[in-house]
């Protein structure tokens, strides 16, 4: 997170600091020595601050969507424990680095990259999942996952 300078152009530098960083387990399966936590997106509903994030190498199978929330946008930031959009429960690889948003409906949906197929990460497939929003926090709402269409390659 970084303030940004009056002219919305630029950021203050000296302000940069890390809001979640990737850490042992889902987040880093491969124990890379340079660790990857990016793409974040920030809602607040409800008081709640809600920080969507992606783990792994996006060469990575196992690249995941978690997230964390806070009180305030400037954290502290409190993970949830277990990714909420991963191959796992999705059932493809290479599912992370999107960006949330509420269809129509009203329904909140989450719009992300996958690999081509199981040997191949690139070039990316772009797919959609519905979630769901408690009291409790996000989940996946299942078998909602399906790829938009796209050009043939």
């Amino acid at each position: 997170m970084t303030e940004m300078n009056k002219n919305l152009k630029s950021v203050k530098e000296k302000t940069a600091r890390e809001c979640v960083s990737a850490e042992k387990g889902w987040e880093d399966t491969w124990n890379a020595d340079w660790k990857v936590c990016e793409g974040p997106t920030v809602v607040k509903i409800d008081g709640t601050y809600y920080l969507f994030f992606s783990c792994n190498d996006y060469r990575n199978p196992d690249y995941a969507v978690g997230y964390a929330t806070a009180t305030s946008p400037l954290g502290p930031w409190t993970k949830h424990k277990e990714p909420l959009i991963s191959p796992r429960l999705t059932g493809y690889n290479g599912t992370g680095h999107g960006d949330l948003f509420k269809n129509a409906a009203g329904e909140w949906q989450y719009v992300l990259h996958t690999h081509r197929n199981t040997t191949q990460p690139t070039p990316r497939k772009v797919a959609l999942v519905k979630l769901r929003h408690t009291d409790r926090g996000f989940s996946l709402v299942n078998g909602s996952f399906h790829f938009l269409k796209q050009d043939k390659r």
